[in-house]
């Protein structure tokens, strides 16, 4: 019996994309989804306003789901999340976190949780965020 390694064979991806930035979330297949699996991403984040620079250094988003059939397909989460830079409308770290867990759970069809910690040097802060997105 063959089975196929599908970081060799990659399952074709499905795809969500983010009504705000048009911005493409996809997904792979979870090779073994009989298996409980925990998924948790964590993505150090870019300065995303060029006006005030925030947020700084250290701060990061940690996506954070049970994989039922699904994963979020990394690549596509790295340019997911870049297009937020210099966004006219999702401009606080708060509404970010909440987008981000919303475009999650849509994509994957089910509950994910997105932790958020968001350095302000400018104003000598750190914000943490926790946003539950359920279908």
């Amino acid at each position: 019996m063959h089975i196929s390694d599908h970081t060799e064979i990659p399952a074709p991806a499905t795809s969500y994309c983010c009504p705000e930035t048009g911005a493409l979330l996809k997904t792979i297949a979870n090779p073994n989804p009989a298996m409980r699996t925990r998924q948790e991403h964590v993505i150090e984040l870019p300065e995303l306003c060029p006006a005030s620079g925030n947020p700084g250094p250290g701060s990061f988003l940690r996506i954070c789901y049970r994989s039922h059939g699904q994963f979020l397909e990394v690549f596509s989460l790295d340019a997911y999340v870049r297009a937020f830079i210099g966004h006219p409308v999702v401009r606080d770290v708060e509404m970010l976190t909440q987008v981000v867990a919303r475009d999650g759970m849509r994509a994957l069809g089910h509950k994910v949780k997105v932790h958020g910690c968001f350095v302000l040097p400018a104003l000598n802060q750190t914000v943490r965020t926790v946003v539950i997105a359920r279908p």
